[in-house]
């Protein structure tokens, strides 16, 4: 079981090279024709921005990255959790097992939409303020 999950996020992580190579992009295509600051929606507006909106972007772009992931990573449990209960056969040790990672995915899954809710209004809090 352990070796499908192992293969599996492997040929998860390997993907965007994948499909990379599958159009015939590679890094330096990447670097020359997309990854310029004139191609960003912004324009150049984003390198004359000042410096509390570039932190400001930095802390919500890696703070909506820890909680899209961890929320993902919840949502994943939940589902194995499931399909261990659906799989127990009858057996109450593998069902309570089954249980207990549901209840702890719900729990987990309620933290990180608490914890989202709770860091953005904090984030907004503090930029209103200061600009």
């Amino acid at each position: 079981m352990k070796n499908i999950i192992y293969y599996t996020i492997g040929a998860l992580l390997l993907f965007p090279v994948m499909a990379f190579e599958a159009f015939g992009i590679d890094i330096d295509n990447f670097r020359n024709d997309v990854l310029r600051p004139e191609n960003l929606p912004a324009g150049t507006a984003a390198l004359d921005a000042p410096v509390e909106s570039k932190i400001n972007a930095i802390l919500q772009f890696s703070t909506n990255l820890v909680l899209y992931t961890s929320g993902a990573v919840a949502v994943f449990f939940l589902v194995v959790g499931s399909i261990r209960y659906i799989t127990s056969l009858g057996s109450q040790d593998r069902m309570d097992g089954a249980k207990k990672t549901i209840k702890y995915a719900i729990i987990g899954l309620l933290a990180v939409i608490l914890a989202f809710a709770i860091v953005t209004n904090v984030i907004d809090l503090i930029f209103r303020s200061t600009v």
